[in-house]
């Protein structure tokens, strides 16, 4: 039986070499913060960060690129 990831990391690349990191809990999350990105334009879109009332806001075309990583909290040994 596969086993379901506890959350995921999202790692955004910007132009210019910046990279920033984007947990969240499930698959639905990510699913419509890549389409928000993907989107594109001029319009500044929020991302939510770690903590709570902190976000980072981006335009979706300075966006070079997305990648996603499953994070299985008994494979690294932290409680999440």
């Amino acid at each position: 039986m596969a086993r379901k990831p506890d959350e995921y990391l999202v790692h955004i690349m910007l132009e210019g070499g910046q990279t920033m990191q984007v947990r969240v809990r499930e698959a639905r999350e990510y699913t419509e913060l890549i389409n928000n990105l993907m989107v594109g334009g001029e319009d500044f879109i929020t991302l939510p960060k770690q903590m709570d009332n902190e976000y980072m806001i981006v335009r979706p075309q300075r966006v070079a690129g997305v990648a996603v990583e499953a994070i299985y909290a008994s494979s690294v040994g932290i409680d999440l």
